[in-house]
């Protein structure tokens, strides 16, 4: 049996990078990186970072401004480009809406209740803002705690959007006349 070891590469971020492009087309990689950009940047840098040409990057970014996904701002001399943070928001509260029932959203809440609930008895304070306000720069442990607070407050504000967009859809359901579509009134 004669086995060839698999090729070896110098750089492993340069092999990941040659698999993404290869298996996505550069629309897909535009979308991917513009969803991570949280700060206005120039359609050039979203162009290497996607590893596309920024014709297809421009033509892109305009058609995800069109569905709302991304936002241009005007920077004087052109249009930097960031994800829209609503729209992110959005698509998250629906995610977790089709992964999850009620029950283990509510379950989830609870968890997230109780988590954060915990960090401000520990921490004396009321929110991760104000523990990084008191925390020492080499408190390690406090900037984990720091950083799993934020976290568990972010995914509270999502837990408890998908609930009250499940209550949303419920109701509207439940009050629509029967035999005609739409919002009730």
């Amino acid at each position: 049996m004669d086995v060839t070891p698999p090729a070896e590469y110098d750089d492993v971020n340069a092999a990941a990078v040659a698999a993404w492009t290869d298996e996505t087309t550069a629309r897909d990689r535009v979308r991917a990186v513009v969803q991570r950009i949280d700060e206005p940047t120039p359609a050039a840098e979203i162009a290497t970072r996607a590893r596309a040409s920024e014709p297809v990057v421009r033509g892109t970014l305009t058609d995800l401004v069109d569905l709302g996904i991304v936002e241009a701002v005007d920077a004087g001399q052109g249009s930097l480009y960031k994800r829209h943070d609503q729209m992110y928001i959005y698509r998250q509260v629906l995610k977790l809406q089709a992964a999850y029932d009620e029950r283990e959203l509510l379950s989830e809440l609870k968890t997230l209740k109780t988590t954060v609930q915990e960090f401000r008895d520990t921490y004396g304070v009321e929110s991760p803002t104000e523990l990084a306000g008191v925390l020492d720069p080499d408190d390690t442990d406090g900037w984990d705690d720091h950083t799993t607070w934020q976290t568990a407050e972010k995914n509270l504000y999502l837990t408890k959007a998908a609930l009250s967009f499940h209550d949303a859809t419920y109701s509207a359901r439940e009050s629509r006349p029967s035999g005609r579509a739409g919002i009730a009134p």
